[in-house]
């Protein structure tokens, strides 16, 4: 009875099962078995996961045939065993139509803009079509043409190939032609004149260029040298500067290379005392006449809005010890107000005439006009550049629709154009 006491008192349930002996078995918590499903993702995500694949193959100029390579197979079934890879024919397909997306989507961008439109171009052509100004003209024309933009063009920034000249002044006579635009023009890169310019120049001290070339080979080419260098350079109190040779194809390497040559002038000088072959090689007098960077001070200097000052007095017949008399002209009034603002030029332009618009009603219609005309066309040429990488050993067989589409994709993904519209 003590040990009945003890116990917890049961239920009529469990009293009347054990009246008649009946034994209910414990069950067991059912098995889960860990299989991953390999069910075909549904077509959103399928699309999604293409998508990923697409813009990786662009933006890392892989090859179509990448995604049927077995080891690439593998690894996105360990990854995600569920996503089945499309093959090459289907991810051009792909490609060609995020091509056409972000260019529609650009067309559509390029419609808000309701002020002129200057562009570069640059291009590379296949076997098919003959590099021609005239071919070239045509099809910038088209471009234009398919976004509408040829009633705004003002400007057209290039290099200074021969046939690109003749495509600038083709484009000026259609469009004066057809269109009545008269303010269109063709600028030649800045980028490209500074170049051929400073080529020119260095044709004129070649000679003491190479020698420079030589002696600096020399030196940098024996660790004793280098060695006596550097200590001289501690005994002088001077930075020392490891010898540099320049690149002919870049005269900015030129030119790092003689500032290293002026900078370490003295111990240079030191060190040929020491050693014959290096006094061989080091600049006469008139060398380093010629060589040395001259200085700027005695140069004429004209600030934009002097410049612009004397241009209104020419324009007006008027003197330059002439005092300019009040314009009649609100236009004009707007210029002096202007020009008599102080130049601050710490200043994001576009910024400046965005928040002085209501000031500047006249002249900041033509700044946003004036100030998109691009003064090199590095940057279209950069974007182009990257073609020897497009068309390869592995990818030798890109129609120019496939390789146009692969270009500029790319270029649109590493700018953030032209992506999807998000409609609220």
């Amino acid at each position: 009875m003590e040990l009945c006491r003890l116990q917890k008192p049961s239920s009529p349930e469990s009293t009347c099962m054990q009246k008649h002996n009946i034994i209910i078995p414990k069950v067991r918590k059912q098995t889960t078995l860990n299989f991953k499903c390999t069910d075909p993702w549904p077509t959103k995500e399928k699309l999604v996961r293409d998508k990923a694949v697409v813009i990786w193959i662009i933006d890392n100029q892989q090859p179509f045939s990448v995604v049927e390579n077995e080891k690439f197979i593998e690894m996105m079934h360990i990854f995600d065993p569920r996503y089945k890879i499309p093959d090459r024919h289907q991810i051009k397909e792909m490609i060609i139509d995020e091509f056409n997306e972000r260019r529609s989507n650009i067309g559509y961008d390029l419609q808000k803009i309701s002020s002129k439109v200057s562009f570069t171009a640059d291009m590379w052509t296949s076997t098919i079509i003959r590099h021609t100004g005239i071919n070239m003209a045509a099809a910038i024309t088209n471009v234009l043409n398919e976004f509408n933009l040829a009633g705004k063009a003002l400007a057209l920034t290039t290099d200074n190939e021969s046939a690109m000249l003749v495509c600038g002044r083709k484009l000026s006579e259609e469009f004066e032609k057809e269109l009545n635009n008269l303010t269109f023009s063709h600028y030649r890169c800045s980028a490209h004149i500074l170049n051929l310019a400073v080529k020119q120049g260095m044709e004129i001290v070649d000679q003491e260029i190479v020698e420079v070339r030589q002696l600096m080979s020399k030196i940098k080419n024996s660790v004793l040298l280098c060695d006596e260098l550097r200590e001289l350079c501690v005994i002088e109190k001077l930075e020392y500067l490891r010898p540099e040779i320049d690149i002919e194809t870049r005269w900015n390497s030129t030119y790092y290379m003689l500032c290293k040559l002026q900078r370490m002038e003295t111990a240079l000088k030191m060190l040929a005392a020491k050693h014959d072959s290096v006094c061989e090689l080091m600049p006469d007098v008139e060398a380093w006449t010629k060589i040395k960077p001259q200085s700027q001070a005695s140069l004429p200097s004209t600030s934009s809005r002097e410049y612009f000052r004397q241009l209104k007095k020419r324009r007006i017949g008027v003197t330059a010890e002439t005092t300019l008399p009040p314009s009649p002209s609100p236009d004009f009034a707007e210029i002096e107000r202007y020009l008599a603002l102080p130049c601050d030029e710490n200043v994001e332009a576009l910024l400046w005439w965005q928040a002085h618009s209501t000031e500047f009603p006249v002249l900041s219609l033509m700044a946003k006009d004036y100030l998109a005309i691009q003064s090199t066309s590095v940057a279209c040429e950069q974007a182009f550049s990257v073609a020897g990488n497009t068309i390869t050993k592995v990818r030798n067989r890109l129609c120019p629709e496939t390789a146009r589409a692969s270009l500029c994709t790319k270029s649109w993904i590493e700018n953030n154009i032209g992506k999807q519209i998000q409609l609220k």
